[in-house]
């Protein structure tokens, strides 16, 4: 028994003394981890940058790259964090509105010192969270109601749907022009009047016509809507509102309709046949009430965010040919006029009844 257990030490012994003789194993490299750039600092927010980090929340009602109303309010959202330092954000979407107060109050409960809440339609979503946390500052874009902690944006966007307006009736020649809208809301009806005021001053025989589909979400009833616009002679359509957008474009492109987008820059919807879109300026008003917040001078007040504040016409891009230069520069014109405060187009935010 003895001589086996001296047989099992010395091959032990042996193999051990074989494997130290192998040269070592060579590490495989990994890759270097991917840090985002972030924008060098102005003066003016490299001196906010001390101290704890300000935690911002966004909270949206769909996805981030809808090309629409919530990619707009996530612009936003980066603008924050490209412009101020020491800034942390997060953001939930696809949120239903059902949902909307559960997301905030996470937020809200986690010590959140800046929470975004970006649809016109949760109103008690706002109201009941920003009341039960008073400490806390909210920012609630195209609503209607304020708090002492609760900032709200409004979307000026009737100048800019005006000079739209100018374009459609322009361009038209069947001398009828489409509108499609989600739902017949304040900031979205005052940018269709904006847009008919525009129409009726270049052509007054064009006739505008109006369908809200009662959602700003169904993509489907926008498509079908369009097409019924289509079909009734319409041979220019602005698309008012949300994610209902995308199906009025889409249906523009596949009947090469001339197209006129919302809320943010929507070319790349349909760029065959996008001759431009009415910004509504949430990446700049929402970054400029978050800069007075940092300030110390943000209060529960309504921010207008005008044409010239970023409410705009977006570019061109290759359609600047489908634009006779004479439209172009009357465009040109009137936005100048209504920056300097010798153009002024009526807020309309309710049909007459």
């Amino acid at each position: 028994m003895k001589q086996n257990i001296r047989l099992l030490i010395g091959v032990l012994v042996l193999a051990l003394a074989l494997l130290g003789c192998q040269p070592a194993a060579t590490p495989t490299p990994t890759a270097e981890p991917t840090v985002a750039p972030t924008a060098e600092p102005t003066q003016e927010t490299a001196a906010m940058g001390e101290g704890e980090p300000v935690q911002v929340a966004l909270v949206l009602d769909g996805a981030i790259d809808d090309q629409g109303w919530n990619q707009a309010g996530y612009e936003g959202l980066m603008a924050i964090q490209e412009q101020f330092e020491n800034v942390e954000v997060a953001y939930s979407e696809s949120v239903a509105i059902a949902d909307m107060e559960r997301a905030l109050r996470d937020y809200a409960s986690q010590g959140y010192d800046f929470i975004i809440l970006h649809s016109s339609i949760a109103k008690d979503a706002a109201i009941n969270t920003a009341t039960d946390y008073p400490d806390i500052m909210f920012l609630w874009t195209d609503g209607d109601t304020t708090l002492d902690n609760l900032a709200v944006i409004r979307p000026m966007s009737h100048e800019a749907s005006y000079l739209a307006g100018l374009i459609a009736g322009s361009l038209t020649k069947s001398n009828i022009i489409g509108m499609v809208g989600g739902i017949d809301i304040p900031s979205t009806h005052r940018s269709y009047a904006g847009f008919a005021q525009g129409v009726a001053e270049v052509n007054p025989d064009a006739q505008v016509l109006v369908n809200w589909i009662g959602s700003f979400l169904d993509v489907s009833a926008g498509n079908e809507a369009a097409r019924s616009q289509v079909e009734a002679g319409a041979d220019v359509i602005f698309g008012n509102g949300d994610g209902q957008n995308i199906g009025v474009l889409t249906a523009c492109a596949e009947t090469e309709t001339l197209a006129i987008g919302a809320v943010r820059d929507q070319f790349e919807v349909a760029p065959a046949v996008v001759l431009t879109s009415v910004e509504w300026g949430f990446s700049a008003g929402i970054a400029r009430v978050f800069g007075d917040y940092l300030a110390g001078d943000f209060t529960g007040q309504f921010y207008e965010i005008s044409l010239a504040e970023g409410a705009d016409l977006a570019p061109y891009h290759d359609n600047a040919d489908k634009i006779p230069q004479e439209v172009q520069d009357l465009v040109d014109q009137k936005r100048q006029e209504i920056i300097d405060g010798t153009l002024v187009i009526p807020v309309v935010d309710f049909a007459e009844e």
